[in-house]
């Protein structure tokens, strides 16, 4: 399940813990770095973090999720999204009063490298 944070950005304490544990946080882009926000979402006992874009017409830029530099290390796995595919997700829950989206992560079956795709196999949610 895929269950987006309270507060948004991830920053802070996760207020939802409980819904959080064992499932992928869903965490908005800014305020602090990626590797706060992921530690945030360990702490919280989420076992993936995924981070959108708080920008709805971004559906073309990736950020790269760096080091901070502050030497602290990451357990779980995290991703970035796209502002347009996040804000989706995030506006679908919202509209339809739910707390956690099912979710499936999609295999390339192309025989292309992701790379040469130019965009994400899921952008066509």
């Amino acid at each position: 399940s895929l269950v987006p944070t309270d507060p948004p950005c991830g920053c802070g304490y996760i207020r939802n813990h409980e819904e959080v544990e064992g499932r992928i946080a869903f965490i908005e882009r800014g305020d602090c770095s990626f590797v706060s926000k992921v530690i945030r979402a360990e702490e919280a006992g989420a076992i993936g973090v995924i981070i959108t874009d708080s920008d709805i017409d971004n559906d073309d830029i990736y950020i790269s999720m760096v080091d901070d530099t502050t030497q602290r290390k990451v357990q779980i796995p995290a991703v970035f999204l796209l502002g347009k595919n996040g804000q989706i997700i995030k506006r679908t829950l919202e509209k339809l009063h739910l707390n956690h989206a099912e979710i499936n992560i999609p295999v390339n079956i192309t025989k292309l490298d992701i790379h040469k795709l130019n965009q994400p196999p899921w952008l066509v949610w």
